[in-house]
């Protein structure tokens, strides 16, 4: 798949690699059509249209986003997406396994 380009926001400066990483907080209908709710690294919310992003965005992906002289380049980023996810649900997991035994303490 392509990346798609869009214009360059400004924010945070990058990491060493010029590379920001953005996840997809919410995708959803708005009167102008489906846009996408993203957190930058430094925790300010972006709002997108969804057409100018990767297809097939899911909530919770990682995504790159490179500025360029042309606009930004945007690609998903499916093994950091995978690893916050496993690390989600690890961490629920432990949550869940702890409210467990102050139950049976009880």
């Amino acid at each position: 798949m392509k990346d798609r380009e869009l214009r360059p926001l400004p924010g945070p400066p990058g990491r060493e690699d010029g590379v920001e990483r953005w996840t997809v907080d919410a995708v959803e209908d708005a009167p102008a059509g489906p846009v996408a709710r993203l957190e930058r690294e430094d925790g300010v919310t972006v709002t997108l249209p969804l057409t100018a992003l990767p297809g097939g965005l899911r909530e919770g992906d990682v995504l790159a986003v490179q500025p360029g002289a042309d606009g930004a380049s945007v690609r998903v980023l499916p093994d950091e997406t995978a690893e916050r996810r496993r690390t989600a649900q690890a961490r629920l997991d432990a949550l869940n396994t702890a409210a467990d035994d102050e139950e049976t303490a009880l």
